[in-house]
C-alpha cells in the first residue's frame, strides 16, 4: 500500500490519522478470504492466529486511545484486563465478530481523540501527550501488521 510522503501538505495529525487507517487497513484485511476455522487456526507453535493477533490490535486501540485517554478500565470497552489474554480468541469469535469489535473500537477511539491536540496531556495511564499515545500505538499496529503477514504466508495466502 503506497504510503503518503512527509512533505504531502498533510498536518502531523493528518498524517498520524492516515497512517492509523491504512494499518487498520491492512489488519482487518488480513483476515480476508478465511474461514472462521483458518483465522482461529494456529500455525506456529506457541504463537496466536490471525484472529487472536487481529483482535489484540482491537486491545492496543483500546488501551492507549480509550483508557489512556479517559481513565475508564479496560472492562468497560469489552478488553481483557490482562494484556496476555488479549491474544486468545474466544470460542464465540468469528472473522465478522471480531470485525465488529474492531469496528467498536476504531469509533470510540475517534471520539476520544476528536477533540484533542497532539501536545494535550492526558492522564488515564499515567501522564502522556497525545502525541506518545499515537506513536506508541503506530509502532505496535506496525508490529502487529508484521505478524499477520508472516501468519497469512503460513496459511499459504
Amino acid at each position: 500500500m503506497p504510503h503518503p510522503h512527509v512533505d504531502s501538505g498533510f498536518t502531523t495529525r493528518e498524517d498520524l490519522d492516515t497512517r492509523i487507517e491504512q494499518y487498520r487497513h491492512l489488519i482487518l484485511g488480513s483476515l480476508d478470504d478465511l474461514s472462521d476455522d483458518q483465522a482461529r487456526a494456529v500455525i506456529a507453535p506457541g504463537k496466536p492466529s490471525l484472529l487472536g493477533v487481529v483482535r489484540h490490535t482491537a486491545y492496543v486501540e483500546g488501551v492507549w486511545f480509550g483508557e489512556a485517554i479517559t481513565g475508564h478500565p479496560r472492562s468497560e470497552l469489552g478488553l481483557p484486563v490482562a494484556t496476555a489474554n488479549s491474544w486468545k480468541t474466544r470460542k464465540t469469535d468469528t472473522v465478522a465478530s471480531v470485525t465488529e469489535h474492531c469496528h467498536r473500537i476504531h469509533r470510540h477511539s475517534h471520539e476520544n481523540l476528536a477533540d484533542l491536540d497532539l501536545s494535550d496531556v492526558v492522564s488515564g495511564r499515567g501522564e502522556r501527550t497525545v502525541l506518545s499515545l499515537y506513536t506508541h500505538v503506530l509502532s505496535e499496529l506496525a508490529w502487529n501488521t508484521g505478524q499477520l503477514d508472516i501468519l497469512r504466508a503460513l496459511h499459504g495466502r
